[in-house]
């Protein structure tokens, strides 16, 4: 039943990557999902070899109570928690690739629509997975004026259409630098 419990541990240690950022954010520790973001790569990695131990331990136990042959103890749930924390890592892990992979582009300013807004493209540094984007654009959706913000980890950017009468790149930069993550005013 060790292998069941590794299995348990190690959805638990990809989670910690995409969950705990969220979770922080949510609670206005924003900077703690900054932290935590900067090292998701560790938590998938260390979850997948956490994975990867429970499987032998669980191939392991079975192939030694063939030898004896007797029943194994609780194989049924632990080649199910064994099989759930497998989806759970891959989910993780997938997602933290998706990012890169199919990153979008900040959608087209439509020619007309508002006269009023303006649109700056905003560098992040320390973004490294989907997490961090929902904490900068929630962060930026906060700001008075802000009408849409597009952020993309791929290309580390923040796309914000603004109205300058409420807000500047400065007060964005702001809010972005509030979450832990570092951007700067860009050079015009």
């Amino acid at each position: 039943m060790k292998a069941g419990k590794a299995g348990v541990a190690s959805a638990l240690l990809a989670s910690v990557c995409c969950l705990g950022p969220l979770l922080l954010v949510a609670i206005g520790l924003g900077s703690g999902a900054a932290f935590i973001g900067r090292y998701h790569w560790f938590f998938v990695s260390a979850a997948i070899a956490v994975l990867a131990w429970a499987w032998v331990k669980h191939f392991r136990e079975k192939a030694r109570c063939a030898c004896e042959r007797r029943v194994m103890d609780g194989r049924g749930m632990s080649l199910l928690t064994l099989l759930l924390a497998s989806a759970i890592v891959l989910a993780f892990a997938a997602l933290n690739i998706s990012s890169y992979v199919f990153a979008s582009s900040p959608p087209a300013a439509a020619p007309g629509t508002n006269a009023k807004l303006q649109r700056v493209a905003i560098p992040i540094k320390g973004m490294n997975c989907a997490t961090c984007e929902f904490a900068v654009r929630n962060a930026l959706k906060r700001v008075d004026g802000v009408a849409s913000a597009h952020v993309s980890v791929a290309t580390r950017t923040a796309t914000v259409d603004y109205e300058p009468a409420k807000t500047d790149p400065k007060q964005l930069v702001s809010a972005i630098n509030s979450t832990g993550y570092r951007a700067s005013v860009p050079r015009k």
